[in-house]
């Protein structure tokens, strides 16, 4: 019992120290992480004001600075608290009228967070607005002799809105359907937003196919300007040419109206005996893929038969030529193909 009082009584006596030495102006040294915040104003903060993160105290107000026109303070926070690096740091009151304290807010959860000796730049540190600064102001704008006008204004606003209530009323009730259909459509706004994002990224990483992309563009506009009148030669001339084509068709309408009528009659004649133009083109074909048979090299291929006596006719038949109707035929034999056979037997058959 002894020993837990005498425990008791040193720790006692080393807070009653510190906080002696604190109101002496003694710095007392800082046990945990020290960290500087530099504040454009802070009002009638104090030293040993609490440093506090969410309504938790967890540090104290060493120095209060001014390092030109800036307020420096040094803050010695708890040697267990770990404070992110992106925390904001707001001078605020505890009450309507309470004492003052830094707020820290940290902007994100986990590490990197803030070491020993760290610095909150101004972006990074605020003031709160309290209710003697809005007072002020007010006396400011009252004290300036503005309140006529602020009056007026009223006045005026008041005339305005009194003969459209209906109109102002059917505008909240719009707007209240817009905010509606947004609410309800708030997750196709997320992914279209997302969408944009992802579309901005691609630009992004495709930054180099787009400045290639302007390069040659810009080359081609370029040649395109250096080729200016070359281009304006070539449209005018096309449009020469295409008044010249107009005039040469509006001139000769006549004649190939008179044409097409003359050929009218022949097309329907070649309609009318279709028939028999394709037999002849079938006749055609043939004697054209046989005529060449019959002139093998340099000599023509003819059947040669003598008739006797009384037998002249037209339409008479050689015999030796029953047979050769196709020159290509495989069923003659080789000796009948050649050109002695062909030319003497006749003249043996007549003996």
């Amino acid at each position: 019992m002894v020993v837990v009082i005498g425990r008791t009584a040193a720790l006692v006596s080393i807070a009653i120290l510190s906080s002696s030495c604190a109101v002496l102006g003694f710095e007392v040294p800082c046990s945990g992480t020290e960290i500087i915040g530099k504040f454009a104003q802070v009002g009638d903060l104090v030293e040993n004001s609490n440093v506090q993160s969410s309504d938790v105290e967890i540090g104290t107000v060493q120095k209060i600075e001014l390092d030109g026109w800036e307020a420096r303070l040094t803050m010695c926070l708890d040697e267990d608290e770990q404070i992110p690096e992106d925390t904001l740091a707001v001078v605020r009151t505890t009450s309507l009228l309470g004492e003052k304290f830094v707020d820290l807010q940290p902007q994100s959860q986990g590490p990197p967070f803030l070491e020993d000796g760290a610095i909150l730049d101004l972006d990074q540190t605020s003031k709160a607005t309290e209710l003697e600064e809005i007072f002020a102001k007010l006396a400011g704008v009252l004290g300036t002799g503005n309140l006529e006008q602020i009056n007026r204004f009223t006045s005026a606003q008041a005339r305005i809105l009194r003969d459209h209530a209906d109109e102002l009323r059917e505008v909240l009730g719009s707007l209240h359907d817009f905010t509606g259909v947004l609410a309800d459509r708030k997750e196709s706004i997320a992914s279209a937003v997302d969408n944009l994002d992802s579309v901005a990224a691609t630009l992004i990483d495709e930054a180099p196919v787009l400045e290639r992309f302007l390069e040659s563009f810009g080359d081609s506009s370029e040649i395109l300007a250096g080729q200016r009148d070359g281009l304006r030669t070539l449209i005018f001339s096309l449009d020469r040419f295409t008044k010249i084509s107009v005039r040469l068709l509006q001139q000769t309408e006549g004649g190939l109206n008179e044409q097409f009528a003359k050929l009218r009659p022949v097309l329907n004649t070649v309609v009318a005996h279709s028939d028999e133009l394709r037999t002849t083109l079938k006749t055609l074909a043939t004697f054209s893929q046989y005529f060449p048979e019959t002139m093998p090299g340099d000599y023509l291929q003819l059947d040669v038969c003598q008739a006797g006596e009384g037998e002249y006719g037209q339409g008479t038949a050689c015999p030796q030529a029953i047979g050769n109707d196709d020159p290509g035929a495989s069923s003659m034999d080789d000796a009948r193909n050649s050109t002695e056979f062909i030319l003497m037997q006749p003249l043996r058959g007549a003996r």
